[in-house]
Parts: C-alpha cells; structure tokens; sequence
C-alpha cells in the first residue's frame, strides 16, 4: 500500500505545513524528523485523520483518493502517551481489546491465541499477569502496539513511539516495528533526533523544518544527497544530527535549498528495489516470519497473523450511499465497527466494574468520606428533624444533604474523566467501539457503588436526625437522594468533559 500525500496545514497565527508532498510505501519502516517546531506532528494528525482543522490538500491510497471512513478502519493511531487501564493485567487488556476489535464470530478460544501469539512476538509473555501500571516504559510501549495489532491493521501511525525510552528500548522497539514493516505494513512515525544506529533501521525518511520538505528518501542516501547542495556530513557525524542542525530555525539558506531539491517532497531518493511495486494485494498478505532480536540477544523466530485482504485499495468500488452496517460481500471493511453495540456494551461494562473494584485505595477513601461526613452531618442534626415547627432546621437539613451528594458525585467525575477521556478519544478514533455503548456502560458500572455509599450516609444521617423510622418515607428520602447523585454525576460528566482541571 502506497500513501501519498500533498497537505497545506494552516492555523489563523501561522502556517505549520506549506504545500508538502511525500509517499510512504508498504514493506518500510518510515520516520517523519526535524527540530522542534517543524510539523511533524501536525504532519501525522493530519495523516492519519487525527486533526483536520486548518488542513487541505490531498492524501492517496494506491494512487486513489482516500475514502476517509474506510481509512480509519485500515489504519490505526499509537499516540505518545500510553494510554492504558491501570488496574488490569496485560493479558486482560489484551483480552478486551481483542473482545471489541474482533467480530463476534471468533470464538474466545481463537481470540485468546491471536493475544498470546502476539505476546510471544512482542516479547510481553512472561508479563501477562502484570498489572500495566507496574510495567516498564518500554513494556507499556510494546504493549500499546499489541492493542493495535490485535485486528491486524495495514497502515500504523505512530507519534513518537521512543519517547521516553531508554537506548536499548528504544532499538527494541524500532527493531519490531522494521519487523512489522517488512511483512507489508505501511509503518509511518515520527521522532526527534535518533542515534546513529537507531537512524540505520529506518528503510524511509521524511526530514521537516519550519513546514517544509528538506529530505524525502532512505538513510543510505541521505549523505550523498547533502552533498549536492553544498553541506558535506562529517565521516564521524551522525546524519540524523546533521541535518537537523544544518535546518534549523537560523539556517534559512540551506532549508530553501533542501526543499527545492527536494521540490518540497515531489522527489525522493530511493533505494534500488521498485516500491511502485508495494501495493497491498492478497499476494503480499501472506504469513512470513518474523525475526525479532530479544533483550538478551537470542534470536526468536515467531509468525504474525497474514495482513488480511484490502480489494477496495487494489481498485474495488464502494458504495457510499449504502448503510455503513451493512456488510458487503467481498468486502468486510465496510462495517464501522466489527462487534454490535450489545457486545460492545458489555465488555465496556465489564471492563469497567473490574476496573472500578480493583481500585481499593479509591473505594476505601469513599467509603470512609461518605462514613465520616454521616456522622457529622448526623451529630449537627441530631434529634433535630423530629419537630415539625423547626422549619429553618429542616431545611438546613435538606439543603445540607443535597449539597453534600451534589459536591462529591460532581467532584469524582471532574477529577477523574479528564484521564478516562484521553483514553476514549484514541480508542474511538481507532474504531474500538462507538460513543453510546461507552456512556451507557460508564454510567451503569457506577450504580452500585452510588447506590452502596450513598445508602451509608442517607442510614447515618436520616436516623440521627430523629427523622420518623416509617419504610415509606425512609425509601423516599433515600430515593431522592440517590437521584441527586446520578444527576449529580452528569453534571461531573460535563464539566471533566469540556475543561480538564487535573
């Protein structure tokens, strides 16, 4: 599969990307590089589909224009922040991913092999029983890219997958990634300033600076090509450095003649094998094995599920007007998403009351929250709400116990779903499940522990207070209350949703 590409990226203070062109072709492992500044991440927001704002131009596939519903379910998205449950173990994550990701036809048998398959090739076997917050940078980042080799996409975005990254995880991590790349992936990436040996790993460059194109072609020829225009590499340089130094924001001189020899990303120095010849085909999708160097220098030789069969990039057409749910024959990518929103509700919903039980520390501090602020309440009223002319004291009462459900059913969502939401956007933006089966589980996985609390402080405060002991009204004033935590919690909802105050 071959991605070309001709963006103009604009934002009302500047322009990021002016008129870039590029191609990133099947079988490489491909990097987007430059200094701080350049457009490399807006250049890959705009690749993959992340970020459209300000962007025009054109993006192909195989020489045709992208259809960019289907691209999102050929392609995925690994951001540089890895975002991933804390309270579950790696297999668990796996697991659930592998639930929503794979159609309902596979049985979990199947589902769990394909997991343990790419545990073995990703070297995160003996972790599986890990809880993730407990795995290291470099585990985490192999674990980020499992979640997405799960439904084995052709077209991998990722946004600095060696940040933060020792040398040696960083070298792992480009090893599997080139591994990856070689069985026909089209594998696009972006990174900073790579070491001389991490530089000779990529097949494809595509070098930045201030929104132009100043190299497009393999490592092996960006020496030579420096020295066409002028700027002669060191023997003891590395090229990475070099020509990021020789294109920074002060070298305007050498980034306008870069770019033109460059034509600004319409040349590109290849290597000798022909990539015209890289389209993705049932030809090219065929099991091959991947050799993977371990930690420990041992060799291990494991086999990746075959790339399935894209006929709408060899030239198939697809009827946009038809209902996006209906499957096609001949074409299993026309479904928005692989599972039904029932199954996608209950795996959410699964996965979040594991989630939410497992956080011991969060439920023992709500727990005693809602046990001390009882009593206080209760103390403060006591033997109070027994007298029917107390008017002020009764409603004192009532405003005291609405503010209290109000504040700290609010305040836990404020608090908590900035976090969760960076999660939802990557997982929706690469197609795990659709908005309405998220919300609908995130709310239902809260009930029980509202319900439990809340039923705490309402017992504590309604019969200290002298309140009469008559089941109805006990019901009724626990049930008022508990409608003014779900409320409660919407609002919490909104405001996590639209400002993050963490």
């Amino acid at each position: 599969m071959i991605v070309s590409v001709e963006i103009y990226h604009a934002v009302p203070s500047r322009t990021i990307l002016k008129s870039v062109n590029g191609r990133f072709a099947a079988g490489e492992l491909s990097c987007i590089m430059g200094p701080s500044g350049a457009g490399k991440s807006s250049l890959l927001n705009s690749l993959s589909g992340y970020n459209y704002k300000g962007v025009s131009g054109t993006l192909k596939l195989n020489n045709q224009i992208r259809d960019e519903k289907l691209f999102r379910k050929l392609s995925c998205y690994i951001m540089q922040e890895d975002k991933i449950q804390p309270m579950l173990t790696l297999n668990e994550v796996m697991m659930f991913a592998a639930e929503l990701k794979l159609s309902n036809g596979t049985l979990t048998k199947e589902k769990q092999m394909i997991v343990t398959e790419i545990q073995n090739v990703l070297g995160l076997s003996e972790s599986k029983n890990t809880r993730t917050e407990f795995l290291s940078g470099g585990q985490k980042k192999r674990l980020s890219i499992a979640l997405e080799l799960i439904n084995n996409p052709p077209i991998i975005f990722l946004d600095e997958p060696t940040s933060g990254l020792d040398n040696v995880s960083s070298t792992y991590c480009l090893q599997l990634l080139r591994g990856l790349a070689h069985q026909g992936r089209t594998i696009v990436c972006t990174i900073h300033q790579p070491s001389a040996s991490m530089f000779q790993l990529f097949d494809h460059v595509y070098v930045l600076s201030q929104g132009y194109c100043v190299y497009q072609g393999s490592t092996d020829q960006l020496v030579p090509f420096l020295s066409t225009v002028g700027l002669h590499c060191p023997l003891t340089y590395n090229p990475a450095d070099y020509i990021i130094e020789a294109t920074d924001g002060e070298e305007q001189e050498n980034i306008d003649k870069l770019a033109s020899a460059m034509a600004n990303g319409k040349q590109s120095l290849c290597k000798t094998r022909d990539i015209n010849n890289c389209y993705l085909t049932e030809d090219t999708t065929k099991v091959s094995e991947l050799l993977l160097p371990e930690l420990n220098g041992n060799v291990v030789t494991s086999k990746l599920l075959p790339l399935p069969p894209i006929n709408y990039i060899a030239g198939d057409e697809v009827d946009n007007d038809e209902d996006d749910d209906v499957v096609k024959p001949g074409n299993t990518w026309c479904v928005d998403f692989p599972t039904s929103g029932w199954s996608q509700f209950c795996t959410l919903w699964k996965r979040m009351i594991l989630q939410l039980y497992r956080n011991k520390i969060g439920l023992n501090i709500q727990f005693y929250h809602h046990l001390i602020c009882g009593l206080a309440v209760g103390i403060v009223f006591y033997d109070k709400a027994n007298d029917g002319t107390q008017f002020f004291n009764h409603m004192k009462f009532c405003m005291g116990n609405i503010l209290f459900h109000t504040f700290t059913q609010s305040m836990v969502q404020v608090l908590a779903f900035p976090s969760e939401v960076k999660l939802l956007k990557q997982e929706y933006f690469n197609r795990w499940y659709s908005l309405r089966p998220y919300f609908l589980a995130l709310q239902l996985s809260r009930v029980p522990s509202i319900i439990f609390f809340s039923s705490i402080y309402t017992a504590l405060v309604y019969f200290m207070s002298g309140l009469p002991y008559e089941l109805l009204r006990f019901s009724m004033f626990n049930i008022i209350c508990l409608l003014v935590c779900f409320v409660s919690e919407g609002m919490g909802l909104l405001v996590g949703s639209v400002f993050n105050v963490t």
